[in-house]
């Protein structure tokens, strides 16, 4: 639930969005998992002022919160004239929505907005007051009750933990970055979603599909683990490299714990002349049905406002069909090789062992040569054992082999995307529709979930 209201010389017109579920309206937004808070808050008045072109401002609650657009007037309206710009508060100082001038999106901008702590007033109402001329930006008390602790899920989807301060600190910076350059309108935006391999690849994926009037971002930051990823990909952003291990697949450090710690080890000058906006994962995703492309893609800045504007929307890629990613020809006689990588690097996102060696054992008894990427026990069941390190790796095994058979996002899209080969992707304990494309070469056959996993839990693994 989110809600913006358009005030004009006319009066207040309220609107209600939502997170949508699978349809795509003027009141339905695209329900992504890697967009900050801040960037609901520029969609929402975005959409707002384009329904209401005489508007002169609009109040947009925060995305954190469910908060109906009647429910919002009610708060903004009663303590009088409204302020612009302003940041609403509870009766305590938590945000609760934001007042912003028509000048603001007009000037383009809406992308800063990203920046929002949603958790700070003060931090908030500095960051408005830089992006509207210096001025006092005063925050207003509303009746609602203070929101005290905030759950670690909320009922927007959000997940929050670490998530939080990540925000505040990504507006900090970005308010002290604008303080002392006289240029801050003209410098970089950065995505900063470094890994994990498959990440790389939605996000590189996506950038590439965003449209130029709405790319909002220049740069992103990535490991420099998945940077041949990165470039294999096509991203069009610049890399922005991080020299320190990608975060660890467990939860001993939080993605936004990660955010803070790695903006120590960003490239000298870097912090000095971009804005940096956490974009890892803050919802839970697996309640969104979208593609998580399009998820990147709406992170981006694209509004993806339509079901054409999707993946499903729009016509299956074609594959790269060049003389080195093609299959290897099946000579009359030989066996079927078949590559397999059935481990995502942790628990989570490892086929189970049973059901692998029955797997294994049931392609060799057809006469199949059975390779297996990175699980030494697979030996003993007959198949030979490689590792894949690189995408230069993978693509040697590809070429080299003639049906891939997949559980993790990087080695399962890939091929299916550049190279012609056909994928048998397995997927867990997630919807399987989200990380694959429509079209893609091949047949996916879903394991059943995990008992220790529970439907849409946070924890399911994104890819």
């Amino acid at each position: 639930m989110l809600s913006g209201l358009a005030i004009s010389g006319s009066g207040v017109e309220s609107f209600d969005f939502r997170f949508s579920s699978g349809v795509l309206t003027p009141n339905d937004m695209l329900d992504s998992a890697t967009t900050p808070p801040g960037r609901y808050v520029w969609e929402v008045a975005r959409r707002t002022l384009a329904a209401c072109p005489d508007a002169d401002a609009v109040v947009v609650s925060n995305p954190i919160l469910p908060i109906r657009g009647a429910r919002l007037a009610k708060l903004a309206l009663a303590g009088g004239p409204l302020p612009c710009p302003a940041v609403l508060t509870d009766e305590g100082t938590f945000p609760i929505a934001y007042i912003l001038p028509r000048r603001l999106l007009d000037e383009g901008l809406g992308r800063f907005l990203c920046l929002l702590s949603v958790s700070r007033s003060a931090a908030d109402a500095q960051l408005l007051s830089r992006l509207t001329g210096g001025g006092f930006v005063p925050r207003r008390p509303t009746a609602l009750r203070a929101i005290g602790t905030l759950p670690e899920s909320t009922p927007q989807g959000y997940v929050l933990g670490d998530n939080l301060e990540a925000w505040l600190v990504q507006c900090v910076n970005a308010v002290t970055l604008m303080r002392k350059r006289d240029d801050w309108r003209d410098l970089p935006f950065a995505a900063h979603h470094p890994g994990h391999a498959g990440d790389v690849l939605f996000f590189s994926l996506a950038s590439r599909l965003v449209p130029d009037e709405h790319l909002a971002f220049q740069s992103q930051v990535v490991c420099r683990a998945y940077l041949d990823i990165f470039h294999d990909c096509g991203n069009r952003l610049a890399p922005i490299v991080l020299d320190i291990p990608p975060a660890p697949r467990n939860t001993d450090v939080g993605d936004g714990q990660y955010f803070i710690d790695s903006l120590a080890h960003l490239p000298p000058g870097v912090a000095e002349e971009t804005f940096i906006v956490f974009s890892r994962y803050s919802k839970a995703y697996a309640k969104s049905p979208f593609n998580l492309i399009d998820h990147a893609r709406f992170s981006l800045g694209d509004p993806v406002a339509t079901f054409a504007d999707t993946l499903y929307g729009r016509p299956p890629p074609v594959p790269h069909h060049t003389a080195a990613s093609r299959e290897a020809p099946l000579a009359p006689g030989a066996p079927l090789k078949v590559l397999m990588q059935l481990t995502g690097g942790w628990d989570l996102k490892t086929y189970p062992a049973r059901d692998r060696r029955v797997l294994i054992r049931a392609l060799i008894d057809l006469g199949c040569a059975v390779t297996v990427i990175d699980l030494p026990d697979a030996a003993a069941d007959g198949a030979t054992v490689v590792t894949a390190g690189s995408t230069a790796a993978l693509k040697a095994l590809l070429a080299d082999h003639h049906v891939f058979v997949s559980v993790d996002s990087f080695p399962r899209i890939s091929p299916a995307r550049f190279w012609a080969i056909p994928l048998w992707p397995f997927s867990a304990a997630r919807r399987p529709a989200i990380p694959t494309r429509p079209g893609a070469r091949g047949i996916a056959c879903r394991h059943p979930p995990c008992p220790a996993v529970p439907a849409a839990a946070w924890t399911i693994a994104p890819c």
